[in-house]
């Protein structure tokens, strides 16, 4: 079997590296105090994100045709890889979730949130998690509910980011009455509605923080109702699995960065009088995280060609998301070792790295709720 990547990924992959080289990695230093990996001064955002359309893509999985770069995604999970090689400016790459609106939306809807956020005029947020349902897409309990010529929102929602500057947000809800994998709804609610509210910020370990958001009596009209009532399952659980491929592929990124890192200063730091790359334990650590990613990143590859194939991939997403992030956390945390004092502090951009890779193991389901997609329907043993 030929594991090598198709040549025009291989160039894609070039062309993003490149890019990441020269824009976003020089930022780490001239930004020391930025907040995250993701957000940089407005103008320097619009700037970089500039560059992105222009060089075709912005929206990647939305077709040629609607304004995107009508990437699979293994492209995109290759673009992904590169990216989060950087601990600055990762968001110039984010979603505007335009690939729902394109599977999902009318053509009203189109115009007015998915054209203009692909040509960078706002953005976007999917609200998903709630306090009783992280993991649990069928546990959604937000509810919607006719009330003569309009729907009704109930409920609230949590770790929700970027819903302080969200022009629209896409909102998981189930129709009042119905249960588990019946009745889930996408609606479009637009920032500032009557009865839409954000609520506290939600600081995370990683400096991107999220937000509470609460519904009460919002009413909506029939218009704001995305794809066909009562029937998001499917695409729920579609954007999860593109969500856990994403994630696995930034832990690459950041694993790769972390090893390239570690061998480099490994071989040019002296203690008691040998270069530190001499000694045995050093080469280990080295050789073992240089081993534990080059296999996540098979299995994640595999993950992502299998998607852009069309194939049924529960398991393969969730074993790939659990192979990456313990990866990455693993190979992290001997590049801090290696690095020493220096690797805890803010001389490198290591401390955040490990901020950065601890919440994916977490994220768009756990590593346990992932175990148990891996057992029940990848190997056929019974669901709880």
């Amino acid at each position: 079997m030929n594991y090598s990547l198709p040549e025009e990924t291989l160039i894609l992959q070039e062309t993003v590296r490149r890019f990441v080289e020269n824009e976003l990695i020089p930022l780490e230093q001239e930004l020391p105090d930025r907040s995250n990996s993701f957000q940089l001064p407005e103008k320097l955002h619009a700037e970089l994100t500039a560059k992105v359309r222009e060089m075709g893509l912005a929206a990647r999985d939305v077709p040629e045709d609607a304004g995107g770069a009508g990437l699979g995604a293994l492209d995109n999970c290759v673009i992904t890889e590169q990216v989060h090689r950087s601990t600055a400016g990762c968001g110039v790459f984010g979603s505007n979730f335009a690939s729902m609106l394109y599977e999902l939306g009318t053509e009203e809807q189109k115009e007015k949130y998915m054209f203009p956020a692909i040509q960078g005029k706002f953005h976007g947020a999917s609200a998903f998690s709630e306090p009783q349902s992280g993991s649990d897409m069928a546990g959604i309990r937000t509810t919607i509910e006719k009330t003569n010529d309009d729907w009704a929102i109930n409920g609230n929602k949590c770790w929700i980011f970027r819903a302080n500057t969200a022009r629209f947000i896409l909102v998981l809800t189930r129709v009042k009455g119905t249960e588990r994998h019946e009745g889930l709804q996408w609606v479009i609610v637009d920032a500032g509605m009557p009865g839409f509210k954000v609520g506290r910020e939600q600081k995370m370990i990683h400096g991107q923080n999220t937000y509470e958001l609460f519904f009460d009596n919002c009413l909506v009209g029939e218009e704001q109702m995305l794809g066909k009532m009562g029937e998001a399952w499917a695409s729920g659980t579609n954007f999860l699995f593109a969500g856990r491929i994403q994630i696995a592929a930034r832990a690459l990124g950041i694993a790769d960065r972390c090893l390239e890192m570690a061998t480099e200063y490994a071989k040019t730091r002296h203690t008691f009088g040998k270069v530190l790359s001499s000694r045995q334990a050093i080469q280990w650590m080295i050789a073992n995280s240089a081993m534990e990613l080059h296999a996540a990143r098979l299995i994640v590859y595999d993950a992502a060609s299998r998607a852009q194939a069309g194939e049924q991939v529960f398991a393969q997403t969730a074993m790939a998301k659990v192979v990456a992030t313990e990866m990455a956390a693993k190979v992290v945390d001997r590049a801090i070792q290696i690095h020493g004092a220096a690797g805890v502090s803010d001389d490198t951009i290591l401390e955040r790295c490990y901020r950065d890779v601890r919440p994916m193991r977490i994220y768009e389901g756990t590593s346990e709720i992932q175990r148990n997609i891996i057992a029940t329907r990848g190997l056929g043993l019974p669901r709880l």
